[in-house]
């Protein structure tokens, strides 16, 4: 996937540096604070983990579909995903000419961009050349646009096949893919409207046998964040599920928590104020990225794609039952989570893009 948005890195980062590592390990694995405080996600979260469930399920249907990440090396949303000889690079782009004499089987194949440029009547292609200046093909091969996808499922209805008019009479058709792609770079690259994150990149990668990516989530904040939004609201989120260099944003729509063992007595690690310790196994289901892009919807198919990840860590209690920090015990963990605001009116190129998602959809 491609380098997370710088900006929005800097924007969430905190005040000021601790002084060591070990500091760093201290706020992670003990009590939360700055980056890692679950009120950066909601403010509303409940913390009282016996009322908490420990089972969940994003309800909605007809979100958190699968799709491609457009890579940056395979062309970005320019890839010819359902030609004959799929291409993303120094493709020629029909004229209105040769538009007007294209077969609907010929439209199919061309690019999520050039189809969008041919529908707003655009024969200088703005869209495409816009996607030429991102994609390259000696981008490496994770880089793409996973972080706008992962926030157009969270906010979509997974998009229909349509077939749409250009000013000239053109009629253009979009698979499902076309549009998850159009909506993906939207989001990735247009959107401004606001986010939710937290935890925060850990760019130095974990070493073999060693704990220390500083920049990881508190085992308890990321609990109350599956246990409220999945368990409580039935809602998804996103999470970058590796603990590297690369970022690989997934949406969580499922959680199991299973309580293996307690104690009446804070462990060394725990948060100031501890009264009690919980060691909990929980298995999270994810949505995964497709392995080809397709014309027809994929939730509800063989299609869809998922995959679990499997974490345990102890809970700190306090005197309350609440849970006031956290310990991983496995070294497998997410390495931050986020929520993004839907797109309510498309701008720019992308003016039109709420009526296609509203078509009537192809029988």
């Amino acid at each position: 996937m491609r380098n997370f948005i710088w900006g929005l890195m800097g924007a969430l980062a905190l005040n000021g540096t601790y002084a060591s590592v070990n500091l760093e390990m201290d706020s992670i694995d003990r009590a939360w604070q700055g980056i890692s405080d679950p009120l950066r996600m909601s403010t509303s979260f409940n913390r009282d983990f016996s009322s908490l469930p420990l089972s969940g399920r994003a309800s909605d249907q007809e979100k958190y579909w699968s799709s491609d990440y457009w890579a940056r090396n395979k062309g970005g949303i320019n890839y010819r995903w359902n030609s004959v000889t799929p291409n993303g690079f120094n493709t020629k782009s029909p004229t209105r000419e040769e538009a007007l004499q294209m077969s609907e089987f010929q439209l199919s194949a061309l690019a999520p961009a050039e189809k969008w440029d041919l529908f707003n009547g655009r024969y200088d292609y703005p869209l495409k050349k816009r996607i030429s200046l991102y994609a390259s093909p000696t981008r490496p091969s994770w880089e793409g646009i996973c972080d706008g996808w992962a926030g157009a499922a969270l906010n979509h209805d997974e998009p229909r096949p349509m077939t749409v008019t250009n000013p000239d009479g053109v009629q253009i058709p979009f698979g499902s893919s076309d549009l998850k792609g159009l909506l993906s770079w939207y989001y990735a690259k247009e959107w401004a409207g606001g986010f939710a994150m937290m935890g925060r990149r850990c760019r130095g990668g974990v070493s073999v046998g060693t704990d220390r990516c500083i920049h990881d989530m508190n085992a308890g904040a990321f609990h109350i964040v599956l246990a409220n939004r999945l368990g409580r609201d039935g809602v998804s989120f996103i999470a970058d599920i590796d603990r590297q260099s690369e970022v690989w944003n997934h949406l969580a729509f499922n959680f199991t928590s299973t309580m293996i063992s307690s104690q009446s007595r804070p462990r060394s690690t725990s948060a100031n104020g501890t009264v009690k310790v919980v060691r909990v196994k929980t298995a999270v289901d994810y949505v995964w990225l497709l392995r080809r892009n397709t014309w027809e919807p994929v939730l509800g198919t063989s299609l869809q794609r998922t995959n679990r990840r499997s974490y345990e860590y102890y809970l700190d209690l306090n005197s309350q039952g609440r849970i006031i920090g956290g310990d991983w015990v496995s070294t497998q963990r997410p390495d931050f989570l986020w929520l993004e605001k839907g797109v309510r009116n498309f701008g720019g190129l992308f003016s039109r893009l709420g009526e296609v998602l509203t078509e009537i959809p192809l029988d």
